[in-house]
C-alpha cells in the first residue's frame, strides 16, 4: 500500500500544484461586465402581422467570466421574440433572458427596455 502512494511522487506532486494554481486563480476571477445592443427580431405566427412599431434595439447587460462574455462579442447581435403562438390583439410583452443564446457562465443583469406592447393583427393577403 506504502509503495502504490510513493510510485511516481513526483508526478503527484507537480500535479497537486498545477491542480492548486488553478483553484487559486479560479477563486481571485471577477466577473466581467459587457453592456451590448442586440437587434430586435420577432418571430410571428402564419397570417399574423405587427400593427405597432417595436423597439429597434435591445440594450442588455451581461455578467460573466471574460471568456464567455467575449463569445458573445462574436456572436450575431439578434434578440429573439417569438410570438408564433400569440394571440391577435394588443399586448405587452416581457423580455426575457430565453431571447439570448447565451454561452455557459454568462448572466443577464439587466434589459431595456424591460418590455414593448405590441399590436397584432390578423395579416391581409
Amino acid at each position: 500500500m506504502k509503495k502504490a502512494l510513493l510510485d511516481n511522487l513526483s508526478y503527484k506532486i507537480v500535479a497537486l500544484a498545477v491542480a492548486i494554481i488553478l483553484w487559486i486563480s479560479m477563486i481571485g476571477r471577477k466577473d466581467s461586465t459587457l453592456v451590448k445592443e442586440f437587434e430586435l427580431q420577432v418571430l410571428l405566427g402564419p397570417n399574423i402581422e405587427l400593427e405597432s412599431p417595436i423597439p429597434q434595439l435591445v440594450k442588455v447587460e451581461l455578467i460573466g467570466p471574460r471568456v464567455a462574455l467575449k463569445k458573445i462579442n462574436q456572436m450575431s447581435p439578434v434578440f429573439t421574440v417569438d410570438l408564433t403562438g400569440a394571440r391577435v390583439g394588443r399586448q405587452v410583452i416581457e423580455m426575457s433572458r430565453n431571447g439570448l443564446n447565451l454561452p455557459i457562465g454568462a448572466r443577464v443583469q439587466s434589459i431595456e427596455p424591460h418590455d414593448f406592447t405590441v399590436n397584432l393583427r390578423e395579416a391581409h393577403h
